[in-house]
C-alpha cells in the first residue's frame, strides 16, 4: 500500500497536467493499488478488468 499512497501524493516527475489538472501515471501503478482506487471510485467490474482497463477507466472518472 506504501506504493499507493505515494504515487496518489502530490506531484511526481513523469505526471503530466491538462488544465491545471493533476493526472497520476496510472500506468506505471500496480494493479492492487489501481484495484483499490477503482474500489474507492465505485468502479463497476473492477475484479475483471486488466491494469490497463483499470487505468483507463480510472483516467474516464476524473
Amino acid at each position: 500500500m506504501a506504493s499507493f499512497q505515494k504515487l496518489s501524493g502530490g506531484s511526481t516527475p513523469g505526471t503530466s497536467q491538462q488544465d491545471g489538472q493533476f493526472e497520476p501515471p496510472y500506468d506505471k501503478w500496480r494493479r492492487d493499488d489501481l484495484y483499490h482506487l477503482a474500489q474507492q471510485q465505485g468502479i463497476e467490474n473492477r475484479a475483471n478488468m486488466s491494469t490497463d482497463e483499470l487505468a483507463r477507466a480510472l483516467r474516464e472518472t476524473q
